[in-house]
């Protein structure tokens, strides 16, 4: 099964499995171990294992056999009474062995054996044992007759099965690209909370400095006020971001299903963003093939639900309505005289000259024949409605691609302006902090540059996220996530964090 290989491919690669070292692939495999959901899709398919073999087991063989042992007594006439015999002492002992099996074609075929033995005190003296063994079919010739028809649950349980599986690949991508996204977010809040440490230890480095200037009289006293209210403003946004951090680290922890399992001294993310060479980013002008997305999970398990439903609908409406049975039955009968109960089965030895034979007709005809025309009523609507889902989800999944296609590209344009933004504002913030020492900048112009700097430092922090994400998000939305198509499907660093080739 897909699970249990990625589950096997989640423990070995790290220490028992159960560790999160701070790496985005700790978090994957700690996703695949414990995420409910994906533990739920997981028995949902092995439910539809369960009713594939429920739908099997219409065709499967069953043998009876029984034992029968009885004893009567009756009262006799007074005209046949003796004065050895007023009544009639039966015994009597009946053996059957049987088999039921229906084919696929609609015949049922029923072997049996049965042997009875009586023993009397007025006529049966001799305590016969007689043995019937018969072959006996049904055959029907209108209603329930054909491969197709009587195949369909099965095949349609089969197609069940399989969109099962697709349903279980695509909770494991998504719960994946969820748990790709939030290890993103604790990074990207941890870096922010940096940038706000540094951004406060600016602050009240241009205090001491104004403090030295104020205490020269070379700026007035009232400046010094200003950068004592950014201090007080930069230490708020910082404990913001402490508080960020901990939402951060316990939405991880949700994504992973550890919630409860880690606390407050989980590693920071060791694994840095990715970055997008340029020149893979002339693949994105190209529109990804509308036919490729047949390959998303999602789509696959949905056709395969259309395909269920359209077996069943066919079926129905093929089946006539007025049932047409032929009976067929074939065999002979044996008798043994003066044998024990034991020897009893030798009367299977002895058979009489010729084969006992019956023939059957067996019709049946609905009046009003509700039945099988609700039925093709209910196949039909379930049918179409599959089919409208499956269109649906192509448009859906058609928009949502060309969208994270498109935030890729974003996300990169973004991150590369961003960086060059953090360049200027450097140098805008350091030039300003000279003039402003020597008289040609007001403090005002001075913390706007800073903060201006501290902006921008969280804009490429948030920037990088973005891409990173919108890079998993893509992957996911492709359908490429979980690598190669195969029953050995893997997560590898490269799937979570490059684009996908064109198929």
């Amino acid at each position: 099964m897909l699970f249990s290989a990625l589950v096997m491919f989640a423990t070995c690669g790290s220490a028992a499995g159960q560790q999160f070292t701070g790496r985005l692939m700790d978090a994957v495999r700690l996703t695949l171990l414990h995420e409910p959901q994906i533990g739920a899709a997981n028995r949902q398919l092995m439910l539809s294992e369960g009713q594939l073999r429920a739908a099997r087991s219409e065709f499967d063989t069953a043998f009876t056999t029984g034992v029968e042992l009885a004893q009567s007594r009756s009262p006799l006439p007074q005209a046949l009474q003796s004065p050895s015999a007023s009544q009639i002492d039966t015994n009597s002992a009946s053996y059957a062995l049987g088999a039921t099996s229906r084919l696929r074609s609609g015949v049922t075929v029923a072997p049996t054996i049965r042997i009875n033995r009586v023993r009397d005190n007025i006529q049966s003296l001799t305590a016969p044992a007689t043995s019937t063994v018969a072959l006996n079919f049904t055959v029907p010739l209108q209603k329930g007759s054909g491969t197709r028809f009587n195949t369909a649950a099965e095949r349609a349980a089969e197609q069940v099965l399989a969109s099962t599986d697709m349903t279980l690949r695509h909770t494991i991508a998504s719960r994946i690209n969820r748990s790709v996204n939030a290890y993103w977010d604790y990074l990207a809040v941890l870096q922010a909370l940096e940038i706000r440490r540094l951004s406060e230890n600016r602050s009240l480095l241009l205090l001491d400095d104004a403090r030295r200037l104020a205490k020269g009289d070379e700026i007035p006293q009232a400046d010094v006020l200003q950068y004592e209210a950014q201090v007080a403003r930069d230490r708020g946004l910082r404990i913001a971001a402490e508080q960020s951090l901990v939402e951060a680290r316990t939405t991880l922890m949700l994504a992973m299903g550890m919630a409860g399992r880690l606390d407050a001294s989980m590693p920071a993310p060791s694994d840095d963003f990715p970055e997008l060479p340029a020149a893979v980013m002339e693949s994105l002008s190209r529109p990804w093939p509308h036919s490729a997305l047949a390959a998303r999970f999602d789509v696959r398990a949905q056709q395969r639900r259309v395909d269920a439903a359209e077996i069943l609908y066919e079926a129905t409406r093929r089946d006539p309505v007025s049932q047409l049975d032929l009976t067929l039955s074939v065999g002979y009968s044996g008798l043994r005289e003066n044998r024990s109960a034991v020897a009893a089965w030798q009367a299977l030895n002895a058979p009489a000259a010729g084969l006992n034979a019956s023939v059957g007709l067996t019709y049946v005809l609905p009046v009003q024949g509700n039945a099988q025309a609700g039925l093709v009523r209910q196949r039909a609507a379930l049918a179409e409605q599959a089919r409208l889902e499956l269109d649906g989800l192509l448009q859906a999944a058609h928009a949502t691609v060309s969208v994270q296609r498109a935030g890729v590209a974003s996300a990169a344009l973004q991150l590369e302006q961003a960086r060059q933004q953090v360049r200027l504002q450097t140098q805008v913030f350091v030039d300003e902090r000279k003039k402003y020492r020597l008289g040609l900048a007001t403090v005002l112009d001075l913390l706007t540059a800073e903060a201006r700097l501290t902006a921008d430092e969280l804009g490429v922090i948030d920037a990088r996220r973005r891409l990173a994400q919108a890079l998993a998000s893509y992957r996911f939305e492709t359908a490429t996530l979980l690598g190669e198509e195969g029953e050995e499907q893997r997560v590898t660093m490269e799937s979570l964090t490059t684009l996908p080739e064109l198929p």
